[in-house]
């Protein structure tokens, strides 16, 4: 009996179409709401109006903060009189070269690092030292070896990321499923694509929170160089106007360089958006 009415459920299940298997859904990108697109673009047109606000009603001292308004026709001013642009260029120029100059190896180390124990073992005490002494600390030293000139400053830009990518690389790597690697080396992959195919895309995610982090220190490091020994560029511009009290041409020198960073921020989150879209 059991048996006709197995058979029977069978023969009826024949008849339905066949079930598809639950298909993965597609992992959309972040959308934001007309709401939230909204306050992303009223929270600083809103500080901006505060602050022009409480410097019109004299709640704040304008000699020390400037109006929006007045920054805003002082860095128009520079603009006009072409010093504006080209310190703009340096500082981005040093700003990129710095980045790929600490980026590059601190990948490429740190992902050394996680794969292997022996430079694991080796090189972990090192950056367990360097990574905790301040930059600045290491500038005359820097100096000593390097000399007074444009390499010397650029290295000391790259030395941020250098530590943040070396360091978010290798925990990257080692979280990394260990069945991946060990069915890349039973198909007797190379080293050489064992980094490419194998170890970089699966820790892409991780390298692009780092990134981000990498951009941050990369500017702070550009500023902070031109400041000391630069002849050009955004932060020689807000040091220098700083010290005849030119505050509204220091702060123009501020605020362009929060522009420049925010430009290369959104650059890079496009460019996560075109990496990992499944993210």
């Amino acid at each position: 009996m059991s048996d006709d009415v197995d058979a029977d459920k069978l023969a009826a299940g024949a008849d339905k179409p066949a079930v598809s298997p639950v298909q993965p859904a597609k992992a959309p990108h972040e959308v934001f709401s007309s709401g939230e697109r909204l306050v992303s673009i009223a929270s600083p047109i809103l500080l901006l109006l505060a602050w022009e606000l409480s410097a019109r009603a004299h709640l704040i001292d304008v000699r020390i903060l400037p109006a929006p308004s007045v920054v805003l026709a002082t860095i128009w001013e520079l603009l006009r009189e072409g010093q504006l642009a080209g310190d703009v260029r340096d500082t981005v120029v040093r700003f990129l070269i710095g980045l790929v100059f600490g980026v590059v190896p601190g990948v490429f180390i740190g992902a050394t690092m996680g794969l292997f124990r022996w430079p694991r073992a080796a090189l972990g005490p090192l950056v367990a030292m360097l990574y905790n002494v301040p930059r600045i600390a290491l500038f005359p030293l820097v100096l000593i070896l390097v000399g007074l000139n444009e390499f010397s400053n650029e290295l000391m830009i790259a030395l941020g990321p250098f530590f943040t990518m070396l360091i978010t690389t290798m925990g990257a790597v080692m979280n990394v499923e260990p069945a991946y690697r060990d069915v890349a080396r039973n198909f007797n992959t190379g080293t050489r694509h064992l980094y490419t195919l194998v170890v970089l895309p699966a820790i892409t995610p991780a390298l692009m929170d780092g990134l981000r982090l990498s951009l941050g220190l990369a500017l702070l490091g550009t500023i902070t160089v031109e400041f000391l020994v630069g002849d050009s560029g955004l932060g020689h511009l807000i040091w220098n106007s700083w010290t005849v009290l030119s505050l509204k041409q220091s702060m123009a020198g501020l605020i362009v360089a929060t522009i420049v960073g925010a430009f290369f921020y959104a650059s890079l989150s496009w460019l996560e958006r075109l990496l990992i879209p499944w993210r």
